[in-house]
């Protein structure tokens, strides 16, 4: 039996997707090119009937009937997976910032520790990168550092691997982009390790980009996320470990 096939038979790919008409399907297919499990997670689509683009493929889509936000579409991901008996799951943007090719980055990393999450660190030295990602990508690993003292090149990357045991024992709160900054800080506080793996990116031009994230409302969710997560910090009272130290 091929031992590296049989590794990824745990291992779930999970796409959220909130009007992403025009990458989605592209995205998905090359993902389950990859890995045999995948599934689409359909946050409230309104522009494209997401089930009917996938009829008559072996993709798994699972809807909701209004938009509730990128990490509750995790979570049902999440839940999704972890009913299959799925050991890990991977994240991947429906935009096409992505490559699906690197998922086999991830894998090797996986096999080493079942307890780390990987977020793909992307290569910011190409073409059309906006400079509100560059800055946020700053901000959001400067803000992870003062959290837990742990520090990473790149916190807000949604191209990741968590293992679904650990991920669902943990108490998260963050419905929308502000989960992504919760669930690192508290992966730390929970004794789980953070590990990186270089990945390429892709920005179209400014005038041909498509995406959900409300630069007002969501800017002010995630700093009130980083606000109780230092307000957190800072209380003398232990964390629940998942993991505990050797």
């Amino acid at each position: 039996m091929d031992q590296n096939k049989s590794f990824t038979d745990h291992i779930w790919c999970v796409i959220p997707v909130y009007n992403n008409k025009e990458t989605v399907k592209d995205v998905v297919m090359e993902c389950r090119q990859h890995l045999q499990h995948v599934a689409v997670v359909d946050d409230g689509s309104t522009d494209t009937d997401i089930p009917m683009l996938f009829k008559g493929t072996d993709i798994k889509v699972l809807r909701h009937e209004k938009n509730r936000g990128k990490g509750q579409a995790i979570f049902t991901g999440l839940r999704f997976v972890q009913n299959r008996g799925g050991r890990f799951m991977i994240t991947i943007d429906a935009d096409g910032q992505h490559y699906p090719r690197d998922i086999k980055k991830f894998i090797p990393l996986l096999q080493e520790d079942e307890t780390t999450i990987v977020i793909g660190c992307r290569d910011f030295n190409g073409q059309n990168i906006p400079g509100s990602s560059k800055f946020g990508r700053k901000f959001a690993n400067f803000w992870l550092y003062v959290e837990t003292g742990a520090f990473i090149d790149d916190c807000q990357s949604g191209f990741r691997a968590y293992p679904v045991r650990y991920l669902s024992e943990m108490k998260l709160d963050g419905s929308y982009y502000d989960f992504e900054a919760e669930v690192l800080a508290k992966a730390v506080w929970a004794g789980l390790g953070l590990k990186t793996v270089e990945i390429d990116v892709w920005y179209p031009e400014p005038e041909q980009r498509v995406s959900s994230f409300k630069p007002f409302l969501d800017n002010f969710r995630i700093s009130c996320m980083h606000t109780r997560l230092v307000g957190r910090r800072l209380l003398p009272i232990p964390h629940r470990k998942l993991k505990r130290d050797a």
